[in-house]
């Protein structure tokens, strides 16, 4: 036991040098006889040290802890001083290596679900791509061809758009916030989106496959905008222009005679007059607004009853077959027919454009499969409301959603599965007799209308030009997609009448007054199946130089490319590589292509590292080894 409590000679040594500096510092306010005597104890101490003689060793180190402690009595200037260096080293070396080698991160939003949910921590590799400026949007090295498509990136917000990126770090030094976001295309690629997949080619032309065939896109959906109004904004020429990706891509403007609003679309070259009728025949240019991007193949959905049906529905349709609820659809967005709605709101103009709007009835079989497919942000019960939820804390007022029958607590619907969410994030199944999973018509309704956003403004009302949630629908070989799923198939009796019934529609509207069918027009392959490219290449969105098409795997909750636009590559600045909590199956490395893991920047940075930390363990010995001289 006594043993066990003696100085290891390492302890011992360390402190025969903390007394020589202390000594060295301050000796000369000793008297001569307590200096001669602390100098006696020091080279004693070197002397047992020496012969490895711990027993001694432990007793002079002790009695010259003591000494030191008496006579060298740090002073409150001393105390300030070594805790200020000590502060701003630490904060010093880890700027540096948050910026430059690596940094733990936790995931804020459900912009990137299914891959990362909220409270998820992550490590973040900051050599992916290059070597990082310190607090600055720049590299000291930067390689264009580590970026990979399909896989995750970390960019900072810096002179980005419609992005409050402003943050401090270590609640001192300005900063600006990191996203996360999947780079989807590189400089010079085409993308045109088809059936909820990402259609690209890169300048040379070849299909860029990891998009469609990567295990990890497989499960995902990818949507050309977030609404069809994209973001209205008013030239310097007082025309109202409407941006999506942070483009102008369409405008309303006053004819020569101030009679009559013009709508025109930017076809990539020119701006034209937009020609709605033109999707009812195939084209081989840009020529109405949903042309761009595959936009023609999205609708923007909700469920209504069929007293909604009656009194709150743009659709014109008659004779509808009864259902216990009907899927609303709003598609083939364009500048002229219907025309566009312009209001004086409570922030201002506000302009929206009028899609044309049809209607699917759902039977109780379709309306299941939606429930087994529903999924939402994260959001709070508390005393019967509803609110989406937030890391920096979640408000809830008597406005918010109501549910009955579900305790207090934080919850996620995600592929139809209900989760509980307790302490830092760790998920619980919930019980399959909630109510939140009834498949009561209302109840789906709810939950499919609240919308990722959770808010009820989306509810259908009597105001017939309210919002859509963002929930979206699409064609793939046939099958009409909702939330993910095929929802109706091609050879469902309902999806056949309805389509039967929008080519109808179609055929009897008139140029002046077009109607344009939803249907499916067919991913951008040629007959043979190879992909179209001068298809893609026309009507596909092209990503300038130096920038990069990054966008949310999440994409009715994130903000990504489809609003701030493209990410320029100064921003670029790594990528995840490990989920380290939550426990449970999506513990590890990300879905995504894994980047290599030796490359020039990270064998640089870790020479560099190696370099210093030898440096300083050289620098240590020889502070631990020094003799004491006199």
């Amino acid at each position: 036991m006594i043993f066990n409590r003696l100085f290891s000679l390492r302890k011992s040594r360390h402190v025969l040098q903390n007394s020589y500096t202390s000594y060295q510092k301050k000796g000369s306010k000793l008297s001569p006889e307590l200096r001669q005597s602390l100098e006696n104890q020091l080279l004693q101490l070197e002397k047992s040290l020496d012969n490895n003689d711990r027993t001694a060793a432990d007793a002079q180190a002790r009695t010259l802890e003591t000494f030191c402690h008496t006579h060298f009595k740090k002073t409150f200037f001393d105390f300030g001083f070594e805790l200020a260096f000590a502060l701003v080293l630490a904060l010093a070396v880890a700027t540096v290596i948050r910026s430059m080698w690596f940094e733990p991160y936790e995931i804020p939003t459900g912009s990137m679900r299914p891959t990362f949910r909220e409270q998820d921590h992550l490590t973040v590799s900051k050599l992916t791509f290059g070597i990082n400026i310190p607090l600055e949007t720049k590299h000291f090295y930067f390689d264009p061809n580590s970026v990979q498509r399909s896989s995750i990136g970390i960019f900072s917000g810096a002179n980005i758009p419609f992005i409050d990126s402003d943050t401090t770090y270590f609640w001192v030094i300005p900063y600006k916030k990191r996203y996360i976001k999947r780079n989807i295309a590189k400089p010079g690629d085409s993308v045109y989106f088809y059936g909820g997949k990402v259609y690209a080619v890169d300048s040379e032309g070849h299909l860029i496959t990891d998009l469609l065939e990567a295990p990890w896109m497989k499960h995902l959906e990818h949507v050309p905008f977030l609404s069809f109004d994209g973001r209205p904004s008013m030239s310097k020429n007082n025309e109202i222009l409407f941006n999506q990706m942070n483009m102008p891509v369409g405008r309303l403007s006053l004819s020569s005679n101030g009679s009559a609003l013009v709508g025109e679309v930017f076809n990539g070259k020119e701006w034209i007059k937009d020609l709605p009728d033109a999707q009812k025949s195939p084209h081989d240019q840009i020529q109405t607004y949903s042309d761009l991007w595959g936009m023609r193949n999205y609708a923007m959905a909700r469920l209504l009853t069929k007293a909604q049906l009656d009194t709150e529905s743009l659709a014109q349709i008659k004779d509808q077959e009864e259902a216990p609820l009907y899927l609303e659809l709003r598609h083939n967005p364009n500048l002229v027919y219907p025309k566009p709605r312009i209001q004086q709101g409570t922030r201002g103009l506000a302009v929206m454009l009028t899609p044309y709007t049809t209607i699917i009835p759902l039977q109780q079989h379709h309306l299941d499969a939606l429930m087994n497919q529903m999924y939402t942000a994260r959001f709070v019960v508390k005393e019967g409301l509803i609110a989406r939820y937030s890391v920096e804390g979640t408000h809830l007022s008597p406005n918010n959603p109501r549910i009955t029958g579900v305790p207090d607590g934080t919850y996620e619907f995600y592929f139809g599965k209900a989760e509980k969410i307790g302490w830092a994030g760790v998920a619980s199944t919930v019980p399959q007799n909630s109510p939140l999973y009834s498949h009561d018509p209302l109840n789906i309704q709810k939950w499919f209308n609240l919308g990722i956003e959770l808010d009820t403004a989306f509810s259908p009302s009597k105001d017939r030009i309210g919002p859509f949630p963002r929930r979206y629908a699409y064609f793939r070989n046939g099958d009409l997609y909702l939330l993910g799923a095929p929802i109706l198939t091609k050879d469902d009796p309902t999806l056949v009448s309805f389509e039967k019934d929008e080519l109808s529609r179609q055929e009897q509207s008139s140029t002046t007054r077009p109607y344009i069918a939803f249907k499916d027009y067919g991913p951008p392959l040629k007959a043979d199946g190879t992909p179209d490219i001068n298809f893609i290449r026309t009507f596909g969105v092209h990503i300038p130089e130096k920038n990069y098409l990054m966008l949310g795997d999440n994409h009715a909750m994130s903000s990504d490319s489809r609003e701030f636009g493209f990410v320029p590559e100064d921003n670029l600045q790594g990528a995840p590589s490990l989920i380290f909590w939550p426990p449970g199956e999506r513990l590890g490395t990300p879905a995504q292509k894994p980047y290599p893991i030796f490359t020039f920047p990270r064998l640089l940075i870790w020479l560099l590292a190696s370099i210093i930390a030898l440096i300083w363990y050289w620098f240590h010995l020889r502070h631990m080894n020094r003799r004491i001289v006199f």
